[in-house]
Protein backbone atom coordinates (compact mmCIF):
# COMPACT_ATOMS: atom_id res chain seq x y z
CA UNK A 1 0.00 0.00 0.00
CA UNK A 2 1.38 3.41 -0.94
CA UNK A 3 1.80 5.91 1.87
CA UNK A 4 0.98 9.60 1.99
CA UNK A 5 2.38 11.79 4.77
CA UNK A 6 0.00 14.69 5.32
CA UNK A 7 1.86 17.46 7.15
CA UNK A 8 -0.82 19.84 8.37
CA UNK A 9 -1.56 21.58 11.68
CA UNK A 10 -5.26 22.29 11.03
CA UNK A 11 -7.39 19.28 12.12
CA UNK A 12 -10.23 20.34 9.81
CA UNK A 13 -7.98 20.25 6.75
CA UNK A 14 -6.58 16.89 7.85
CA UNK A 15 -10.14 15.56 8.11
CA UNK A 16 -11.11 16.93 4.68
CA UNK A 17 -8.15 15.37 2.84
CA UNK A 18 -7.55 12.17 4.80
CA UNK A 19 -10.78 10.26 4.07
CA UNK A 20 -10.72 10.59 0.24
CA UNK A 21 -7.08 9.44 0.19
CA UNK A 22 -7.79 6.48 2.47
CA UNK A 23 -10.96 5.59 0.54
CA UNK A 24 -8.81 5.45 -2.60
CA UNK A 25 -6.52 2.84 -1.06
CA UNK A 26 -3.69 4.97 0.32
CA UNK A 27 -2.26 4.71 3.81
CA UNK A 28 -2.33 8.22 5.30
CA UNK A 29 -0.09 9.24 8.18
CA UNK A 30 -0.38 12.71 9.71
CA UNK A 31 2.22 15.02 11.22
CA UNK A 32 0.79 18.05 13.02
CA UNK A 33 3.92 20.17 12.61
CA UNK A 34 7.16 20.27 10.67
CA UNK A 35 9.29 18.86 13.46
CA UNK A 36 7.03 15.83 13.82
CA UNK A 37 7.20 15.34 10.04
CA UNK A 38 11.00 15.38 10.06
CA UNK A 39 11.03 12.78 12.85
CA UNK A 40 8.69 10.53 10.85
CA UNK A 41 10.16 10.84 7.36
CA UNK A 42 13.16 8.51 7.46
CA UNK A 43 11.30 5.69 9.19
CA UNK A 44 8.15 6.08 7.13
CA UNK A 45 9.67 6.84 3.70
CA UNK A 46 6.32 7.98 2.27
CA UNK A 47 5.57 7.85 -1.43
CA UNK A 48 4.15 11.38 -1.34
CA UNK A 49 4.32 14.19 1.21
CA UNK A 50 1.47 16.73 1.18
CA UNK A 51 3.16 19.61 2.97
CA UNK A 52 1.69 22.78 4.44
CA UNK A 53 4.13 25.68 4.33
CA UNK A 54 3.05 27.66 7.41
CA UNK A 55 3.26 25.40 10.46
CA UNK A 56 4.36 25.54 14.08
CA UNK A 57 7.84 24.51 15.26
CA UNK A 58 9.38 24.01 11.78
CA UNK A 59 7.90 25.44 8.59
CA UNK A 60 7.29 23.53 5.38
CA UNK A 61 10.18 25.16 3.54
CA UNK A 62 12.63 23.76 6.09
CA UNK A 63 10.98 20.33 5.90
CA UNK A 64 11.29 20.37 2.11
CA UNK A 65 14.98 21.36 2.39
CA UNK A 66 15.44 18.38 4.70
CA UNK A 67 13.69 16.03 2.25
CA UNK A 68 15.83 17.22 -0.64
CA UNK A 69 19.07 16.97 1.38
CA UNK A 70 18.60 13.39 2.65
CA UNK A 71 19.75 10.74 0.16
CA UNK A 72 17.03 8.31 1.27
CA UNK A 73 14.30 10.94 0.77
CA UNK A 74 15.59 13.03 -2.12
CA UNK A 75 13.28 11.41 -4.68
CA UNK A 76 10.19 11.71 -2.46
CA UNK A 77 7.33 13.40 -4.28
CA UNK A 78 6.16 16.58 -2.53
CA UNK A 79 2.93 18.51 -2.93
CA UNK A 80 3.04 21.95 -1.31
CA UNK A 81 -0.11 23.47 0.12
CA UNK A 82 -0.06 27.25 0.52
CA UNK A 83 -2.37 30.11 1.43
CA UNK A 84 -2.69 33.00 -1.02
CA UNK A 85 -1.71 35.41 1.75
CA UNK A 86 1.70 33.75 2.09
CA UNK A 87 2.55 33.47 -1.58
CA UNK A 88 5.81 35.36 -0.96
CA UNK A 89 6.80 32.91 1.78
CA UNK A 90 6.07 30.07 -0.63
CA UNK A 91 8.65 31.31 -3.15
CA UNK A 92 11.55 29.82 -1.17
CA UNK A 93 9.78 26.46 -0.99
CA UNK A 94 8.90 26.54 -4.68
CA UNK A 95 12.58 27.07 -5.49
CA UNK A 96 13.19 23.60 -3.99
CA UNK A 97 11.20 22.04 -6.85
CA UNK A 98 8.18 20.39 -5.28
CA UNK A 99 6.28 18.26 -7.78
CA UNK A 100 3.05 20.25 -7.30
CA UNK A 101 1.99 23.49 -5.59
CA UNK A 102 -1.61 24.25 -4.67
CA UNK A 103 -3.36 27.16 -3.05
CA UNK A 104 -5.33 25.78 -0.12
CA UNK A 105 -8.31 27.91 -1.08
CA UNK A 106 -8.44 26.23 -4.51
CA UNK A 107 -7.34 22.69 -3.64
CA UNK A 108 -10.21 20.30 -3.11
CA UNK A 109 -9.86 16.70 -1.95
CA UNK A 110 -10.56 15.66 -5.55
CA UNK A 111 -7.70 17.81 -6.88
CA UNK A 112 -5.26 16.55 -4.22
CA UNK A 113 -6.24 12.94 -4.90
CA UNK A 114 -5.78 13.45 -8.65
CA UNK A 115 -2.32 14.93 -8.09
CA UNK A 116 -1.32 12.01 -5.84
CA UNK A 117 -2.56 9.52 -8.44
CA UNK A 118 -0.70 11.32 -11.21
CA UNK A 119 2.57 11.47 -9.25
CA UNK A 120 2.33 7.79 -8.36
CA UNK A 121 1.12 6.66 -11.78
CA UNK A 122 -2.14 5.42 -10.28
CA UNK A 123 -4.67 6.53 -12.90
CA UNK A 124 -6.42 9.62 -14.14
CA UNK A 125 -5.42 13.05 -12.92
CA UNK A 126 -6.67 16.61 -12.91
CA UNK A 127 -4.38 19.44 -14.02
CA UNK A 128 -2.68 21.14 -11.08
CA UNK A 129 -3.83 24.53 -9.82
CA UNK A 130 -0.68 26.68 -9.75
CA UNK A 131 0.09 29.51 -7.39
CA UNK A 132 -0.57 32.90 -8.97
CA UNK A 133 2.52 34.69 -10.29
CA UNK A 134 3.93 37.27 -8.04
Amino acid sequence: MKTILLVEDDPLIVHVYRKPLENSGYRVEVAGDGLAAMKMLLGLKPDVVALDIMMPKVDGTYVLKYIRSEAALKATKVILLSNASIADAAKDAIALNPERVFLKSQCTPKILLAAVRELLGDGDSTPPVPLPPG
